[in-house]
């Protein structure tokens, strides 16, 4: 890549010169306007205040000692010290030549990290719960952490992790048992309505169990719920002590459990269908759990103890470490226990290069315990396994989220309510919506809204802002690549799109556009290393802004035939590029807007 082969002719050119230096600390980035070149380095200033002489001179010294680059047409040094490199107007025909032979998707691959595995874990809706919109977040940043990463030609396995036993599902069984004889039903008559009322009778039911136990804290729910909890436990862990619970066989828990868990799992992925995600491992609580169980018992005394009836882990305040429950008294494993059984789940799935899972950043302290546990268990894991913490995600008005009070925003809801908004848009405007652009256009906006913003800061989404086709938004890059195709829809004759390497001379707004388009490979290289979507989010918006400006400028329909290959090639990158970078973000470009 150009970068790199900028950095090396610094390294080169400094070697000539004798003085000692770390080619780590030799940064090029790229500038933010054409007067100051494509790319800069400040390297001289950093090494003067080292050696003590005059930063300008040592540049003009640098730029003396660089080799002749032909993808270079000239460096020069600006202000106090910069050395700024201006790209060939030949080196970026070639880059568009590129684009259009390969397709956006090649031309941006880098391989470097070809033959590595990686293991993303993201979304973890749990059954029994609402999918909300934090579920929907970490889906949007986990699907395009996937798709970054296999531009760097690693072998990437998407992973999902769903809370399918616990407390949360024996309150939604005693709330089934409460609702069923308060409104005479049977489980029958529920299994004859549609999969959405299905999910959303037991999400009610979920919601009249934590009511009972956490609220009214009802004493006889209480011990109730917590038996039907252990009830739930030894039907599917075969480790743990067996005991009897008369008074709950024969009820039919253990079918409305299958049942239910099937109902919201099945739920689950029509949203993942409609959001682009396929994965290849659903992991689950009722394998994890007994794993970790089984961990937590063979080292107690080794790295946990027994502590009034529970195992406990024993944190280090020195390191920042609180001490957790990872047995709880009723002899059942916590979250934590299933922490630990879940990694060595996925240990034993691959041997893996690197184990991503993205959660609330709420959990940071919570994962700094298990982190320390895994590195005694589990040390060759522990050093592969990176924990990055997301934000929250606010909408205007919208109070703190709490599943067990009903006061969450799924993401069904959501999804639909920004569809039926970019209808009305349409509409307003005098064209045809139809359901299936619509809510791609919703997505587009979500998804964008959530991404461009780094991860681990808070989000907001307005759907009145988030949804125009002007600003930062996923609709206006989506809007870009139309207007790209419309122009290119319009030219009949595929023989116009022979670009001419031998061009004598690029307009300056034409060779801006240019300019961008190949900025690409870089970006998404820095995207991918830093987990970070939100800065190719920033460039896709920039060169949103850049074609918009092309387009006022130039007409491109109406050139003169022999400038006409040259600005149609740029348009088809354009198009090419925005529409790689938007599937890199998890958003499908539509046709017509």
């Amino acid at each position: 890549m150009i970068k790199e082969k900028i950095k090396q002719s610094l390294i080169q050119s400094l070697e000539k010169t004798q003085i000692t230096f770390d080619p780590e600390k030799i940064f090029v980035k790229q500038t933010d306007s054409l007067e100051k070149g494509d790319y800069t380095t400040n390297i001289s200033m950093q090494l003067a205040s080292i050696i003590g002489t005059n930063p300008r001179e040592l540049a003009q010294t640098v730029v003396e000692n660089i080799d002749t680059m032909k993808e270079i047409q000239k460096v020069e040094v600006a202000g106090p010290g910069f050395i700024n490199f201006y790209l060939s107007d030949k080196y970026l025909l070639q880059q568009i030549k590129e684009i259009l032979d390969k397709g956006g998707m090649e031309y941006i691959k880098s391989g470097i990290k070809e033959g590595k595995n990686i293991l993303i874990e993201y979304t973890d809706a749990n059954p029994f719960k609402v999918f909300h919109i934090g579920h929907l977040y970490t889906n949007a940043v986990g699907e395009s952490f996937s798709r970054l990463q296999e531009t760097t030609g690693a072998n990437v396995k998407r992973a999902n992790y769903q809370g399918d036993i616990g407390l949360h599902v024996a309150k939604t069984m005693w709330g089934i048992k409460y609702l069923f004889d308060k409104n005479n039903q049977s489980f029958e008559d529920i299994e004859k309505l549609d999969l959405s009322k299905k999910v959303e009778f037991l999400g009610e039911a979920y919601m009249t169990g934590a009511q009972y136990y956490d609220d009214i804290e009802d004493d006889d729910a209480i011990e109730e719920i917590q038996s039907i909890n252990y009830y739930l436990f030894q039907s599917v862990y075969s480790s743990i002590p067996k005991k009897e619970f008369k008074s709950l066989e024969g009820i039919g828990i253990d079918k409305w459990y299958q049942e239910g868990r099937q109902w919201c799992l099945d739920q689950f992925e029509t949203l993942y269908d409609t959001l682009g995600t396929k994965f290849d491992y659903m992991f689950f609580e009722s394998k994890a759990g007994e794993i970790g169980y089984q961990m937590v018992k063979e080292n107690i005394g080794k790295i946990f103890r027994e502590d009034q009836g529970a195992v406990i882990y024993e944190g280090d305040p020195n390191k920042g470490l609180h001490t957790r429950v990872f047995i709880n008294k009723f002899d059942l494993p916590t979250y934590e226990a299933k922490e630990i059984g879940l990694a060595k789940v996925k240990s034993l799935e691959g041997v893996w290069d690197e184990s991503i899972m993205i959660t609330d950043k709420t959990q940071s302290s919570y994962f700094k315990v298990i982190f320390d546990v895994l590195g005694k268990l589990l040390p060759q894991y522990a050093k592969i396994v990176r924990y990055i913490p997301h934000g929250v995600i606010a909408l205007p008005g919208m109070k703190k989220m709490s599943s067990r009070k009903g006061e969450v925003v799924s993401a069904e809801k959501l999804l639909n309510s920004t569809k039926e908004a970019v209808k009305n848009i349409i509409k307003d405007n005098g064209k045809e919506a139809n359901d299936e652009t619509s809510m791609k256009i919703a997505i587009g906006a979500i998804k964008y809204a959530f991404l461009r913003v780094t991860v681990g800061r808070n989000i907001a989404f307005d759907v009145k802002k988030d949804i125009q086709v002007d600003g930062d938004t996923g609709p206006y890059l989506m809007y870009v690549y139309t207007r790209a195709t419309s122009i290119l829809n319009s030219v009949e004759d595929d023989a116009l799109f022979n670009l001419d390497l031998s061009v004598n001379q690029l307009t300056p707004h034409t060779k801006s556009l240019m300019r961008d388009i190949s900025r690409v490979s870089n970006v998404v290289l820095s995207s991918s290393i830093g987990y970070s979507p939100s800065t190719l989010c920033t460039y896709l918006f920039e060169l949103g802004q850049t074609f918009n400006h092309f387009y006022q400028e130039v007409n491109v329909l109406n050139a003169n035939e022999d400038e006409k290959p040259l600005l149609l090639a740029i348009v088809k990158s354009t198009a090419e590029i925005m529409k790689t970078g938007l599937y890199l973000l998890g958003i499908e470009t539509v046709e017509r807007m």
